[in-house]
């Protein structure tokens, strides 16, 4: 799938704010994408993909409250990062309208985001909910779903779902709205 950049902005997302996010291998992120896909045609929802951002993991969002470049502070902590592998093993959903994929926690994606943070909260506000230690990590499949939408997504998706191991092959630094890389940071021996 490609992405482009997006004309939907919220009022909320108006202030200057920046994502780090986990991208991952092509393979993964086309199982993604088609459960994405389906849940829009069965629900009709279009928020997810009319976001234009690809499937990721947000290890972070940041709002920057002064002249500081984000890259420039946060370039040397996303290059020292090395490759790791997540599994997506539930599906979750954020009340009252979110469905989501959650990876399993495990020591190499704590480092990752604590060393995110150790980086970025010396010069720049971390949203409520990704503030380290009460951070939530999750894929997005839908968003903005009515209850009855939530309900038809979950089952869309729950019918046939399998865990999905997916190997992290970059960390970007990004802004959602609309939504443009910043940096990407391929992970050591990897390929986007």
């Amino acid at each position: 799938m490609e992405y482009r950049e997006s004309e939907f902005i919220r009022i909320e997302d108006q202030k200057t704010q920046f994502d780090v996010i986990l991208r991952f291998e092509r393979q993964a992120e086309e199982i993604f994408d088609g459960l994405i896909d389906k849940i829009a045609r069965v629900t009709g929802n279009m928020t997810r993909l009319d976001s234009g951002q690809p499937p990721h993991v947000s290890m972070g969002i940041f709002d920057i409250e002064d002249n500081s470049d984000p890259v420039q502070v946060m370039e040397d902590t996303l290059r020292s990062l090395q490759p790791f592998s997540v599994t997506f093993d539930a599906l979750g959903a954020f009340l009252p309208g979110t469905l989501i994929a959650a990876p399993v926690m495990t020591d190499e994606m704590i480092a990752v985001n604590r060393a995110i943070h150790t980086a970025a909260d010396r010069m720049f506000a971390p949203l409520r909910q990704y503030i380290y230690g009460t951070w939530v990590p999750h894929l997005t499949l839908a968003a903005e779903l009515t209850h009855e939408e939530l309900v038809q997504a979950f089952d869309i998706v729950g019918q046939d779902w399998k865990p999905i191991s997916a190997r992290v092959v970059s960390i970007s630094l990004v802004h959602h709205f609309p939504y443009t890389e910043e940096l990407v940071v391929p992970l050591e021996g990897t390929r986007l």
